[in-house]
């Protein structure tokens, strides 16, 4: 199109005792008009552009104001910084409260509270839980001693790919009696 521009502009100037009452504005507008109608690409605006343009300028409407009264809107601005930081004292508090539970368990000073931080942990299927809670049911450290639970925990472990789970779970189930080993295949 600018190559099309210089070549038309110098010819302007030998056409101007032809052309008359063409401004440069008009004959802009036609080529424009012209070269929508043809090969120009989709993101042209005015491919489709009314002959008389509109020199005023458009109204936009104004945008309606959000009422502070609007249920379920939060207008508060958000601290991105100082919720990062406390996501991150959280996370950081969570990983402290597991490592002091496993402690716990090893130093066989199980209270409920680290009963409850393996426990929901367990039922969130994380694999060092369930072994933990396995070992925890097969020796009665902080439960009491269930073997039945400690070969199913066991089996769990196993499933989710923790080594030795299927050793452990064998020698919980030689350490059955027979009633529990019944018990077991009827489960």
């Amino acid at each position: 199109m600018k190559n099309l521009i210089k070549i038309i502009l110098p010819c302007l100037a030998f056409m101007s005792a032809t052309a008359q009452g063409a401004s440069l504005d008009e004959l802009y507008r036609d080529l424009v008009k012209s070269d929508n109608d043809g090969y120009l690409p989709m993101f042209v605006k005015n491919r489709h552009a009314p002959e008389n343009l509109l020199e005023a300028p458009m109204e936009i409407p104004a945008a309606k104001p959000v009422s502070q009264a609007t249920p379920g809107l939060d207008l508060r601005p958000i601290d991105l910084v100082n919720e990062y930081k406390a996501r991150e004292a959280a996370r950081l508090q969570n990983i402290r409260d597991w490592e002091n539970a496993v402690k716990a368990v090893q130093q066989n000073r199980v209270t409920p509270v680290e009963l409850k931080i393996i426990t929901s942990r367990t039922e969130k299927k994380d694999p060092k839980a369930i072994e933990i809670y396995a070992w925890m049911n097969a020796k009665g450290v902080g439960v009491k001693q269930d073997l039945i639970q400690a070969f199913h925990y066991y089996m769990e472990a196993d499933r989710l790919n923790v080594a030795d789970a299927k050793k452990n779970a064998s020698l919980v189930y030689q350490a059955m009696s027979k009633d529990q080993r019944a018990s077991l295949s009827s489960l």
